[in-house]
């Protein structure tokens, strides 16, 4: 895994806005109108940091300040910290921060296995709902498929997959068939591993690394030409200037995602 340089001064805090009348609990009502100011303030900053801590010492119980006053700490790679505070706002209210924390751990800490028990227990009490990642990128049975590839089960993996895909191929997302792909390769399924990336071409046809993967796989069944044809034009993609054609993440390296020199390498056979 490779973090990415993680800024100090962060823009304006992205804090989500409650509806403080629906708590009957004075404590609570006040505690969610402090949290709800403390967005007029940058995210991190000390003002914001005391909005949020007045918040917690007028309702402990306030679940959404805990969230948001471990943020800052996640995204300046203390994780040690990040964790603790926000381990609070999960137990106090697990069904809305599990899948963020579980998204997280994958994400950041590349922690699996903690992770795919996050989410599973999500799974559980969310009654197995489709929920996206706090990005916005994964459905999270996908996070838990890549979860399991990733620690070795790839029928596991599979069967998340397709609780993600079967029922409704819009949870796939951006990634969902490349992914899906790199997993049939790795399993030496060339044929479904061909499948799953050409429909991704078909709902993104401009990911280097999905044209890379591509290749490997027409590579493996020995069609050497097309593969070629391939890996050219992942490089082709790769070096387009006018866009940014290969997966990407603002803080960590995605799943799945090469490097030009992955392609040179593969070029070179």
């Amino acid at each position: 895994m490779k973090l990415l340089l993680l800024l100090i001064a962060f823009p304006a805090a992205a804090a989500a806005q409650y509806n403080c009348s629906i708590y009957k609990d004075s404590s609570y009502a006040r505690a969610c109108r402090i949290y709800n100011a403390s967005d007029s303030f940058f995210q991190g900053s000390p003002q914001c940091e005391h909005w949020l801590d007045s918040a917690i010492a007028t309702c402990p119980g306030f679940a959404p300040a805990w969230h948001e006053k471990s943020v800052p700490y996640l995204k300046r790679g203390d994780f040690v910290t990040w964790r603790r505070i926000l381990d609070k706002s999960v137990d106090l209210d697990p069904r809305q921060f599990l899948p963020y924390r579980g998204w997280c751990r994958f994400e950041f800490l590349r922690d699996y296995a903690g992770a795919l028990k996050d989410l599973q227990r999500y799974d559980t009490l969310s009654q197995f709902a489709h929920t996206s990642s706090n990005d916005g990128d994964y459905e999270l049975h996908l996070i838990m498929a890549l979860c399991e590839r990733e620690l070795g089960d790839t029928a596991s993996a599979i069967k998340y997959f397709g609780v993600a895909m079967d029922t409704d191929t819009t949870n796939a997302g951006l990634y969902g068939y490349l992914h899906l792909g790199v997993t049939k390769l790795a399993m030496h399924d060339y044929a479904g591993a061909i499948t799953a990336l050409e429909h991704e071409n078909r709902v993104y046809e401009q990911f280097a690394d999905t044209w890379y993967w591509l290749g490997r796989a027409y590579l493996a069944t020995g069609r050497r030409s097309r593969a070629k044809k391939m890996f050219l034009h992942a490089k082709e993609l790769f070096n387009d200037h006018t866009g940014r054609y290969y997966l990407h993440g603002p803080y960590c390296e995605k799943l799945d995602t090469i490097y030009e020199s992955d392609i040179d390498a593969a070029l070179s056979k």
